[in-house]
């Protein structure tokens, strides 16, 4: 057995260490370019799904405007105005169906509370018939997907006429 000094010793642990360093920093390499990897494969996926994202949506509305072309086209051969409208009718319910069916709703807020993150008040109208900040008048409805509000409807908001307190001190006197 060969005897090994102290610093015989420390330069063997020192070389195993060094060794031990290589592989980690070896392996911490490629684990960072696995990463890198990934995120250039995730990036390209998520390019990939944008650009496709609406197919669904495209597929089913490409039948609505199929109906849009033949209403039109009939419309032009027999000029009978009353069932262009009918059809024209059908059509709009297709549309709203078709749009339901992807995760549209449409909201009103007619008699409601104004809530602006609901509502969009076009005008604010003195009324002494209905409590302050009601809606009396929808001028267009609001629509929604899941719980995200993507348009507001637009609303007119009732106000209290001020004329009538001046009026009931008036009663008073």
């Amino acid at each position: 057995m060969i005897r090994k000094g102290p610093v015989t010793r420390l330069k063997e642990t020192l070389a195993e260490r060094e060794q031990e360093i290589k592989e980690v920093k070896d392996k911490y390499l490629r684990a960072l370019a696995e990463l890198e990897n990934y995120r250039k494969r995730m990036e390209r996926e998520f390019e990939e799904f944008k650009k496709y994202a609406n197919l669904e949506f495209f597929m089913k509305v490409i039948s609505v405007l199929d109906n849009f072309d033949r209403a039109l086209s009939g419309a032009e051969l027999s000029g009978n105005f009353e069932s262009f409208y009918k059809g024209m009718e059908i059509i709009y319910r297709q549309l709203k169906d078709t749009l339901q069916s992807l995760g549209l709703t449409e909201f009103s807020g007619l008699g409601e509370t104004f809530d602006p993150a609901r509502h969009e008040a076009v005008a604010v109208i003195p009324n002494s018939d209905k409590p302050d900040n009601t809606i009396i008048e929808e001028i267009s409805k609001g629509y929604m997907v899941g719980e995200r509000i993507i348009k507001p409807a637009q609303v007119l908001v009732s106000r209290q006429k001020e004329g009538g307190e001046e009026n009931g001190k008036n009663n008073r006197d």
